[in-house]
């Protein structure tokens, strides 16, 4: 039995419809391609150079869309314009005082010129490679006419840290921008470290600034002290004269008074009051177990013989001689004493 075999059809052509259609999306694959690599696009803070087979033929600096020849013949180097922040590495320096320090310093840089830039060095690797070796020189070159004391010291005054790091930033702004298209803004110290040999010689030094910030801080509590000490006498002073001239002012009164009193008591009774002072005379003078030989007829001890104590008769002239007068007396009252 016989195998039936199938009839041949001929092979289907595409229509020229179809054919039309791959043709047209073909040219539009490749316009696009052509399209993308005729044109670029300039970022915000970016620059773009365009080099034409290796040489810089025009520069962008605005954000936009620009057109170019595609490549191989036309190339874009995009260059960032932000601000860059880089570290340098510990370099050891010598101070005019001869001592060895350790100084970890960064830097704030960015591009300034694109074109002399991507000219000069054209990669950010070579550029903080050069300002490594641009600060290290600078920092060599002026902290060798500061002492050790002008990066670390208690005293505000000695401190200058902020003049070396002005220093080093213009010697460094002035060749990096100049040479190479780059703008230096700020360069500063932030670390500080000490060789091993050198840190007694550091110790050492804080305490002796602590010493004499202690001994101007003594010598100014003394001072103060002094000060006020001199100024509670001169109040004190003052004060007693015061005080003296016041007593001075009563006493003379209360003296006054009592003149007052003693002489219209002697206007009342002359006799009278000459025998109560002759008495007070006596009281103050004698003491406790006190011998005095004296005339009788002298005063006051006169009164003492001629007066009438009784009040009843006048007074009798007594005899010349001697009279003993024996103790003990009474000690005198403060307020019978004129």
């Amino acid at each position: 039995m016989g195998h039936a075999h199938a009839p041949v059809l001929p092979e289907e052509r595409p229509s020229w419809g179809a054919i039309a259609w791959r043709f047209a999306f073909a040219l539009v694959v490749v316009g696009l391609l052509v399209a993308y690599g005729s044109s670029f696009t300039v970022q915000e803070q970016h620059s773009a150079i365009v080099t034409r087979f290796g040489q810089p033929v025009q520069e962008r600096d605005e954000p936009g869309l620009y057109a170019k020849w595609p490549w191989p013949v036309e190339q874009v180097h995009f260059i960032d314009r932000r601000f860059r922040y880089h570290n340098t590495p510990f370099t050891e320096t010598f101070t005019r005082d001869r001592k060895n320090v350790v100084l970890l310093t960064y830097v704030v840089w960015r591009v300034e010129n694109p074109l002399l830039y991507f000219q000069s060095l054209g990669r950010v690797e070579e550029a903080e490679h050069l300002l490594d070796g641009m600060v290290t020189a600078a920092k060599n070159l002026h902290m060798a006419n500061y002492e050790l004391s002008a990066l670390v010291s208690t005293s505000p005054d000695e401190m200058k840290t902020p003049e070396i790091e002005q220093r080093i930033l213009e010697e460094v702004r002035k060749a990096m921008t100049k040479t190479f298209g780059i703008a230096v803004e700020q360069v500063g110290v932030k670390r500080i470290a000490y060789p091993e040999d050198n840190m007694v010689a550091v110790l050492e030094q804080m305490r002796a600034e602590r010493r004499a910030e202690a001994d101007e801080l003594r010598a100014r509590g003394t001072k103060e002290a002094e000060a006020i000490r001199n100024e509670g006498l001169v109040q004190a002073e003052q004060i007693l004269r015061e005080a003296r001239q016041e007593a001075g002012t009563i006493i003379g009164q209360a003296e006054k008074e009592a003149a007052e009193t003693y002489a219209k008591a002697h206007e009342l009774d002359p006799g009278f009051y000459r025998f109560w002072r002759s008495m007070q005379v006596l009281r103050n003078t004698l003491g406790t177990r006190s011998t005095i030989i004296l005339r009788s007829d002298q005063e006051p001890f006169r009164e003492l013989f001629e007066s009438d104590l009784s009040g009843l008769g006048p007074r009798k002239p007594a005899a010349a001689g001697t009279a003993a007068l024996t103790g003990p007396a009474s000690k005198p009252d403060p307020e019978d004493t004129p």
